[in-house]
């Protein structure tokens, strides 16, 4: 009825495509973990037909990890198939208020027209239906409903809309869904809600789970009106906000695309918040660790061209990652090590290259609120700070932190600024000018393609295409195949998963993925290579090289060890005293 199988090196997948009802027992099982989860499991994100459980490697031995969940996993859905079939279990209910006025339900006409039914009639039947969600995902709060009556079966608009209002209610195919913020969208406008179905002020942000059930109550247009001004949310993003009087710096020039960036946030993807955080994290980590931070503090993530920076106070900083200098009163001052720079200077970055993204971390910190647990900027699902503009003011948290480093204290105290050492350190990865290899683990849908496909699949020079962001990277070249794949029932993605669109372009996913995706994915890329997917730029070659789960365990411990090696020894030098 159910299986359990490996995705890369990173999940646990339970297929319940063979089951009578994989929903229930999906939702089931899906709230027994998450009421009581285990200490190896990281991310549970329900899809389709299929739960995946993303890993948590604690004790450094994966293979171990990776047993002893899947024989967890066993015992419970044993124990929750006893429990349905005693008839244990009851759904949570929402109900949510809806107006089908015409003022606020641009289709309901159409709707109407279109399904040879009067308005009235499509009022009743919506209304009357008890819904279920099935899944989340395409933006935070999005649960994709079933149970809309049979007699409403429209498809989507032919063409989308460049944005829907917050709280529109929406029906395609025998679905509904409700949009939790203004976004783009396909989905027929049947009605709107004035109810909050994600706030980050909340703990949970989310309303619904997967599994959980609604039913409307229809409200008047003035009692809609009324509501919604009273269920005022916070911003998902908010502009950069500080404290006067205390020190900063300022962004006169930001780059191609800048932001703020921390670790990711953990714990959210079964309400369709993806982790985020920088796409090169360890980059992150050895910046924090060479300004005295806390390895995961939020900082600034550059792509493609750096920022331009006045200092409103001496501070000290370090970027690393694309190879960059950076350019301070017409000296030119090299990256990977801590750097002091003086009150009133200005810093300007030459070019990224080789390499895509640096990150500039400042000593003590910024000043930034918290939201669902991390500083940083989630651009895709609209949370955290916006991006960096021309004239943002960044407040620094405890800009006197490093002088109680005693490295850094002699660096600022003993030297004229700007003032760094002489050693540097090498950043996690530089793409080279010829093929950079990136290692994989065959995915689980490869098998649809025939041997000689998936030898060409192997053998093919992808290049990076610039229609790429932090969501994904959108990969080119001559692969290509006489009939297209089928679409599969959607489940959990996550970083380094490689998807296999319509349009034959690999995309492979980033920090900003969505939580569920319904393409083929035909390979894995292995955890100790997500730092080279976050320095290819568009036009870099790759060929993605396929490597058994026994060889990526080998080659992420060793890179996991050297990557803690550098933190540790960036960290004895940087609390010692010998500038």
């Amino acid at each position: 009825m159910m299986h359990c199988t490996l995705i890369g090196d990173h999940s646990v997948l339970i297929d319940f495509s063979k089951s009578p009802s994989p929903l229930k027992d999906i939702h089931g099982i899906s709230k027994m973990l998450l009421e009581n989860k285990p200490s190896w499991a990281s991310e549970i994100v329900p899809g389709l037909d299929s739960l995946v459980i993303q890993l948590h490697y604690s004790e450094g031995n994966p293979e171990l990890t990776r047993s002893l969940a899947i024989s967890e996993l066993t015992r419970l859905t044993e124990k929750f198939q006893k429990q349905k079939s005693g008839g244990k279990g009851v759904a949570n209910i929402h109900r949510i208020q809806v107006c089908y006025h015409p003022d606020v339900s641009p289709d309901i006409e159409a709707i109407a027209q279109a399904c040879h039914l009067t308005v009235e009639e499509v009022i009743q039947l919506h209304k009357s239906a008890t819904y279920t969600a099935d899944i989340l995902g395409f933006m935070p709060g999005f649960a994709y409903f079933s149970g809309l009556p049979p007699q409403l079966k429209l498809p989507r608009l032919p063409s989308p809309r460049a944005a829907v209002p917050k709280g529109s209610v929406a029906i395609a195919e025998l679905q509904s869904a409700i949009y939790p913020r203004t976004t783009p969208g396909g989905w027929n406008l049947i009605g709107r809600s004035p109810n909050s179905l994600f706030d980050i002020q909340n703990h949970p942000p989310g309303l619904f789970m997967a599994g959980d059930q609604m039913k409307i109550d229809e409200i008047s247009l003035e009692e809609f009106n009324f509501l919604e001004q009273k269920n005022v949310t916070a911003e998902f993003i908010r502009p950069i906000e500080g404290h006067a009087g205390t020190a900063s710096i300022e962004i006169t020039q930001a780059g191609t695309f800048s932001s703020i960036q921390d670790g990711p946030r953990k714990n959210l993807s079964h309400w369709a918040v993806g982790p985020g955080g920088a796409c090169d994290l360890r980059s992150l980590q050895l910046a924090n660790a060479l300004v005295g931070n806390a390895i995961d503090m939020a900082a600034i993530e550059m792509t493609s061209t750096g920022a331009s920076i006045l200092f409103h106070a001496d501070t000290c900083i370090a970027w690393v990652g694309a190879s960059c200098d950076a350019i301070i009163n017409g000296e030119r001052i090299p990256g990977n090590r801590p750097v002091w720079v003086a009150k009133g200077c200005s810093l300007k970055f030459s070019a990224l290259s080789p390499g895509f993204r640096a990150v500039l971390s400042i000593g003590g910190g910024l000043d930034l609120p918290s939201i669902l647990g991390r500083q940083g900027s989630h651009h895709s699902a609209d949370i955290g700070p916006k991006r960096l503009e021309k004239g943002d003011i960044l407040f620094l948290k405890d800009v006197q932190a490093p002088l109680r480093c005693g490295f850094l204290r002699d660096l600022h105290t003993k030297h004229s600024l700007p003032s760094y050492p002489k050693w540097k350190i090498s950043s996690p990865f530089l793409p080279n000018s010829s093929i950079n290899p990136i290692h994989c683990i065959p995915g689980s849908h490869l098998s649809l393609l025939s041997i000689k496909d998936r030898e060409l699949f192997w053998s093919t020079i992808w290049t990076a295409s610039n229609q790429s962001n932090r969501m994904g990277l959108r990969i080119q070249g001559d692969f290509r195949i006489k009939k297209g794949l089928p679409n599969i029932p959607s489940q959990a993605i996550t970083f380094g998963t490689i998807q296999f669109p319509p349009s034959q372009e690999p995309i492979i996913m980033l920090s900003e993925h969505q939580t569920t995706g319904g393409y083929p994915r035909l390979a894995e890329v292995i955890q100790s290579d997500q730092v080279r997917l976050a320095q290819l730029k568009p036009g870099d070659k790759l060929q993605l090289l396929p490597i058994s789960l026994k060889e990526a365990d080998r080659l992420n411990l060793e890179a996991l060890k050297l990557h803690e090696s550098t933190i540790n020894s960036i960290q004895t030098i940087i609390q010692g005293a010998r500038a």
